[in-house]
Order: structure tokens, then sequence, then C-alpha cells
């Protein structure tokens, strides 16, 4: 599998023995003069249908507008702030500001800072001359169902928190097992840390005893390119 992530970078992912449960997610910041701006980048739909999910949709009062070859909603939650979405034919953007009756024209001057691309293999929102952005912090994720959960950063970004001991070698890279224990000694959560030349992958597991995850983390290999 390969795709294409938010900063144009390929994410190509192979040998995960179960198939994942939909497409990337991706976390990214815009780094520029005034501060730091989060964005998610998921399939186009999932704000939506994870707000309906979750059961909070009819909490949210939702604008809607057309820009860009896209659909802009607003969801605002007086408790909260407001989430901005622009959905594409293929995916979508989000970022969240504070408070309520934020105006489309503050999330349309944000994005157009970018060139967005927005096709069956990936957005990318790489910034455009003179905006004075720089695009950092990069984090896809996506699940296999009921096994695991999977992570990939680039390795620069991780770099500070690769172990000093050898890791075990498995076919993504470099693997080392961290546990979290309750009070009583039981593993309560268990996951793997990954490192090769390009990425750092954490693979989370559903159910610390499954042996299906072993099976994912000692085929799985995930590189950025």
């Amino acid at each position: 599998m390969q795709v294409r992530a938010p900063n144009g970078q390929t994410l190509t992912v192979d040998g995960n023995p179960q198939p994942f449960i939909g497409g990337w997610a991706y976390l990214i910041w815009a780094h520029g003069p005034t501060g730091g701006i989060r964005f998610q980048v998921t399939p186009a739909g999932s704000a939506e249908l994870v707000s309906k999910q979750l059961g909070d949709w009819s909490r949210f009062t939702v604008r809607e507008a057309q820009w860009n070859g896209g659909r802009l909603m607003s969801l605002e939650d007086p408790e909260s702030g407001t989430n901005m979405v622009w959905v594409g034919p293929h995916h979508e953007v989000a970022t969240f500001f504070n408070g309520t009756g934020v105006p489309f024209e503050a999330f349309m001057d944000i994005l157009a800072k970018f060139d967005l691309q927005d096709t069956p293999d990936g957005l990318t929102m790489l910034p455009r001359a003179g905006s004075g952005l720089t695009l950092g912090n990069l984090l896809a994720v996506n699940t296999i169902d009921q096994v695991c959960n999977v992570q990939v950063k680039p390795i620069a970004d991780s770099s500070e928190a690769v172990p000093r001991s050898s890791g075990r070698r498995v076919r993504g890279g470099a693997m080392w097992r961290v546990d979290e224990r309750d009070e009583s000694g039981a593993v309560k959560t268990r996951s793997v840390f990954v490192v090769n030349e390009t990425a750092a992958t954490t693979v989370v597991a559903a159910n610390p005893d499954d042996t299906r995850f072993i099976g994912v983390v000692e085929s799985i290999s995930c590189r950025l390119s």
C-alpha cells in the first residue's frame, strides 16, 4: 500500500497480515511567525460520521458553504468551540477555533496559504511561496480491526524516543516492546516501537494477549519517502 501524506511524502506500508479498516488519518502542524496550527486530514465525511457515531452531532450548530471545489462545514459546540472542515472529493481537512460564530473567511484565509491537492491516493497541503509556513510533526494513524492501532511518524521527529538499547530485528526495523502494568502487575497496555531509517512506528494492541498482534509486529513495514 502506498499513500500520499499531507506533507507530500509517500507512506509505504506492507506486510500487514490483515487489512486496515479504512483510509489513513493524519495530524500535521503548520508552523509560522504567529505560532502553530494543527490540522486533521481524514477520508471525506469522517468528521460528520464520527460525530454521529459518538452522539455529538445533535449538540452542534452546523453551517455549510462551498469553497475551492469542496464543501466547508462549521460544527459549533457552545461548550468547547468550533471545528471547521473542508470536505473535498476524497479527503477532508479540519482545524479547531476557540469560540463560536467563527466566520468561514477565517478558515478560508488559512487554507488559501496552502496548495491543496486532493486525489484518491491522498491529500497534500503544501505551503504556498510567501506564506511563511512550514509543515512538521506529522502523525499517520490507522487501525486493524480488533487487533491493533498503527501510528507512524518520520524518524526525524522521533529520534529522542529511540531507546539506547538494541532492539530486536523484525521486518520493519528494530523493535522494542513496551508494557504498561496495573498495580497488581498485570499488563494493562501492550505496544511495540519499530524504527527504521525513515519512520518510527508504534503498534498498540487492542488485547495484550492476542496472538494476531504478534503476527502484525513481526511482518508489518512502514516507511516514508
